[in-house]
């Protein structure tokens, strides 16, 4: 099989690759607290995707496995050893405005656009059907190769630690939902919520009685809104359609009964890479500092900007960096305040592979003090780190330069993917050296050539992978 045409027999998918991907991203598979039950943990949409896939597979001839609403997987081969592909079906909310609607797939200039074409359902069906290709060639694993579908990877990862406590840990293997030529390396990832204690009574010549934005930590805030009471508010509308022209930004104000909300688009992206972004609740942030508010809030205000404006982590004292995996990164994704209320604000911390998470912690800790903030941290996943010539690496590595004659090094990023789930694992795919990142953008999408020439390298990856018993 060595000699096999793959991307020609990738291509032969194209067709059944974009229908099952439709079904699959149409389905709006967000976390989702108002429906989730002990057996639909996440959501029933969310449940919903998964049941999908796994009736694809099921239909298709291979073996498949329901594990509790959790997570799923799709299998077929033989032998004790056990290949792993790890990918998830849940997405991130649609924020912003969409050309096509962002549950409705729409195929225009051989582009798939709609949420999670990218991140990740799109590399998911995309190693299903690299799956399929073997499986339709004859080819018989000598070792099990699984598709391990998660469902709580824009979250916490619940889905992965369930699955693992009940079902095998692969001994190697790796996940469609990073970057090629291969990510070697990932930062630690460290996600909270910052509690700053409520303002002091606020002046009834203007109020901020309202102030929220973001909707995922992991997740640069597309939008950003305030509500504002007292006098002068048809200043407060002049000063601020001026601010929106100044600054480039996009938004509106509307007049209420004695009221005013003000709304303010940014530019969505993904927590791992906030410099892609424009963080909404900052950006209106630095038109409400200059407001006459009472000065506790401005305090507040001010503190919030020079805290998390930065991205880098230079205003908390985080400004941490290695020549392996690049400078710390520090994402604000949620935010909300209430008049009276704590201050909560959301972050999304992504520090180097060879930096300390005490060290991290400690920092943060110390400049919270200052300000009598507390942190609650919701999750923490450990660096990883796997070295450049593991066997994994070098075979997978392998396969991409043989089929796109490309000589691109080898990665280290700030995304968390289901590599680090694993004994052993890798990020592998799909997004190509220069393709359009959208991931968690309005407008996500993907270029299909891309998905049947990564295709055509998960079949070939998972053929050298399982074609010897030994490893």
């Amino acid at each position: 099989m060595e000699k096999i045409n793959w991307y020609e027999k990738a291509s032969a998918y194209k067709d059944a690759y974009v229908k099952v991907l439709k079904e699959l991203v149409s389905i709006p598979s967000v976390y989702d607290e108002s429906t989730k039950t002990d057996k639909q943990p996440f959501g029933e949409k969310i449940d919903e995707a998964l049941t999908y896939i796994l009736q694809v597979g099921k239909n298709d001839g291979f073996i498949t496995k329901y594990v509790d609403g959790y997570a799923g997987h799709i299998e077929y081969g033989q032998g004790e050893g056990l290949v792993g592909v790890l990918g998830h079906l849940d997405v991130v909310p649609a924020d912003g405005e969409w050309t096509y609607g962002a549950f409705n797939p729409t195929l225009a200039d051989e582009h798939l656009f709609g949420r999670g074409t990218l991140d990740d359902k799109g590399p998911v069906v995309a190693a299903y059907f690299a799956m399929k290709l073997l499986k339709d060639l004859g080819y018989t694993p000598k070792k099990r190769v699984r598709l391990i579908m998660g469902t709580d990877e824009e979250r916490d990862w619940q889905c992965m630690t369930y699955y693992f406590q009940h079902e095998e840990m692969p001994d190697t293997g790796f996940t469609p939902d990073a970057d090629f030529p291969l990510i070697y390396a990932e930062k630690g990832i460290i996600d909270g919520n910052i509690s700053l204690p409520a303002a002091a009574a606020q002046s009834d010549m203007l109020r901020l009685e309202q102030f929220e934005g973001g909707k995922a930590l992991n997740m640069v805030p597309g939008l950003a809104e305030a509500l504002l009471t007292g006098e002068s508010l048809a200043k407060v509308e002049e000063a601020f359609t001026a601010f929106l022209a100044a600054e480039g930004y996009s938004g509106k104000a509307e007049a209420k009964e004695n009221a005013i909300q003000l709304s303010l688009s940014g530019k969505a992206a993904h927590g791992s890479t906030p410099e892609k972004g424009i963080n909404a609740v900052v950006a209106l942030a630095k038109f409400l500092v200059n407001l006459p508010l009472h000065g506790d809030v401005t305090d507040k205000l001010s503190w919030l900007i020079e805290k998390f404006e930065n991205y880098n982590g230079n205003g908390i004292d985080l400004a941490l960096t290695d020549d392996v995996s690049g400078p710390l990164t520090l994402n604000l994704g949620e935010f909300s305040m209430k008049d009276a209320e704590a201050w909560k604000i959301g972050v999304n911390i992504r520090y180097p592979v060879t930096s300390e998470y005490d060290d991290v912690t400690s920092r943060l800790f110390a400049q919270l003090a200052e300000a009598g903030a507390g942190f609650q941290e919701t999750s923490h996943l450990a660096s990883l780190y796997v070295e450049k010539d593991d066997p994994l690496v070098e075979t997978l590595l392998d396969v991409y330069r043989r089929q796109t004659g490309d000589q691109t090094d080898i990665l280290a990023i700030g995304g968390g993917t289901y590599a680090r789930a694993m004994k052993k694992g890798v990020a592998f795919g799909p997004l190509f050296p220069g393709g359009s990142d959208s991931a968690h953008q309005q407008d996500e999408h993907i270029l299909l050539e891309d998905m049947l020439r990564a295709i055509a390298i998960y079949a070939e990856a998972i053929y050298l992978l399982t074609k010897d018993e030994r490893g």
